[in-house]
């Protein structure tokens, strides 16, 4: 990249207009990387290097810039991504502005906010920590929910701040989704899917699990991503990263062997049956409970 245009990427998280690159490039010489594959759209007139990672900092400033906004501030998913909640896999960038999105990847939501709903994050003004983990509680599927709360919990955001942030949103929609939620969430959960899974338990009626559950044995003390201490019954979220491999096979044999020695039954699932087919392990848990 000519030094010109490489001066003003740098200046704006990697992102730069089709305009600033005709002030170093032909037409048919930008043409030519983007057919290449060199210089990537973001949105409407705006572009990156392959070689740059989609930030949510680069995001937010293409968004900026395609939409000609003097300023955009991060918001809902975005927000939580800068904050480093857990969010879903599905989403666009939200920001919040006046103006309207040419395309449904960027989300331009008009709310107010106040100086102090706002925070500045390497160089991003977002909304504030406890405002995302409520906006997006409002607004997003329960699954992914319940993730960014736990999440929020676990970075050190207080429950009582998150239901005092909720008020100033009674009234709006989602309101009654992100009080029951917050009540649910616990930062003792260590991965979004763990916080999945937890949700599926408790919306089938099973009594509410017990995250990271530590089981003395004679072999050591083993920890479960889920239980119920009271039943002996564990849960594990069954990550291929985690549970592939020879050495991962007799890791997970010991270990399942100690807790079947104290009298403990480990259940497993998987992501599909978490997304699709809850059913796959709830059912087997209720009819080991009701048999104990």
């Amino acid at each position: 990249m000519r030094p010109g245009l490489m001066e003003v990427r740098d200046k704006q998280f990697g992102a730069f207009t089709a305009w600033q690159a005709l002030c170093e490039y032909t037409r048919a010489e930008m043409r030519t990387r983007v057919d290449r594959g060199e210089w990537v759209r973001v949105f409407h007139g705006v572009y990156r290097e392959v070689a740059t990672a989609l930030s949510p900092q680069l995001r937010v400033e293409a968004a900026r810039l395609s939409i000609g906004a003097q300023s955009l501030t991060a918001a809902y998913q975005t927000a939580a991504e800068l904050h480093g909640f857990a969010v879903g896999e599905s989403r666009g960038t939200h920001v919040l502005g006046a103006q309207r999105s040419r395309t449904s990847r960027l989300v331009v939501h008009s709310d107010r906010t106040e100086p102090e709903d706002l925070d500045l994050i390497k160089g991003t003004v977002t909304t504030n920590a406890v405002r995302t983990a409520v906006d997006v509680a409002r607004t997003t599927d329960r699954l992914d929910t319940l993730a960014t709360l736990d999440s929020a919990l676990h970075l050190g955001i207080s429950r009582d701040a998150l239901l005092a942030e909720s008020e100033r949103h009674r009234g709006r929609r989602g309101y009654l989704q992100a009080v029951e939620l917050i009540e649910l969430a616990d930062g003792r959960a260590e991965s979004p899917m763990e916080s999945r899974t937890r949700l599926r338990c408790i919306d089938a009626g099973l009594p509410r699990p017990e995250p990271q559950v530590e089981v003395p044995t004679r072999g050591g003390l083993r920890r479960l991503d889920l239980g119920w201490p009271e039943w002996r019954i564990g849960l594990e979220y069954d990550s291929a990263a985690w549970h592939s491999g020879d050495a991962a096979a007799a890791r997970d044999d010991l270990r399942h062997n100690w807790l079947s020695a104290e009298g403990w039954t480990v259940y497993y699932v998987t992501a599909s049956d978490v997304y699709l087919r809850p059913e796959n392990f709830v059912e087997p848990i209720r009819c080991a409970m009701r048999g104990r």
